[in-house]
């Protein structure tokens, strides 16, 4: 039996998977409308060893630890909300008290809510970035050979542009879930985009 591809760019899952962290995912409000969970809150001050890209983003790094980048995902989150982007107060209500995690709406409503706060969506690490790491592709195969060494039955697609399951397996994830797949991706991460071994 063939598993369906699920392509999955690195890019993506550093971007989202401090989103998705306090997310259920596909949820709907009473109404139908979708929403997105977004993170605790804390300091909305990004931490000095944050840097800033020249168009004024915060930049993310490779070598940030989880409070860092959710601050800085936090800032954002924040600024749309104090724009008009709704928030889902009965599933933020469900978060974990005290972490003070939020769900906003994910209709991209009002657009001028994002325009406002556009200067505060963080940018990707450079080293995720195909068009300013020339070894991208290389590293992004690095990163998948190290994801199968820890047990994941993948493969990776020829432009790097994400990964597939093998063909035929019972169990793709190689028992690589929650916790450990987080740390197993971060430390494949660090190791490809880095030479970090």
């Amino acid at each position: 039996m063939t598993t369906a591809p699920r392509r999955v760019g690195l890019t993506a899952l550093t971007l989202f998977a401090t989103v998705l962290a306090g997310c259920g995912g596909g949820k709907s409000d009473a109404d139908g409308t979708p929403d997105v969970a977004s993170l605790a809150t804390g300091s909305a001050v990004p931490s000095a060893s944050a840097t800033t890209a020249a168009a004024g983003r915060p930049q993310l790094r490779l070598d940030m630890n989880e409070d860092e980048k959710q601050r800085l995902w936090n800032t954002y989150n924040y600024c749309l909300r104090d724009h008009g982007v709704r928030e889902n107060k009965e599933r933020s209500a469900g978060a974990p008290k005290g972490s003070g995690i939020i769900s906003l709406d994910q209709s991209g409503e009002p657009k001028a809510a994002y325009v406002a706060c556009a200067d505060k969506l963080p940018l990707q690490p450079p080293e995720l970035d195909e068009e300013k790491n020339p070894n991208y592709v290389i590293q992004w195969n690095d990163y998948v050979q190290c994801l199968r060494g820890r047990g994941m039955k993948i493969h990776s697609l020829p432009d790097g542009s994400g990964w597939t399951y093998d063909d035929g397996v019972a169990d793709p994830s190689g028992g690589l879930q929650g916790a450990a797949y987080d740390k197993a991706e971060r430390e494949c991460t660090l190791e490809a985009f880095r030479g970090e071994k």
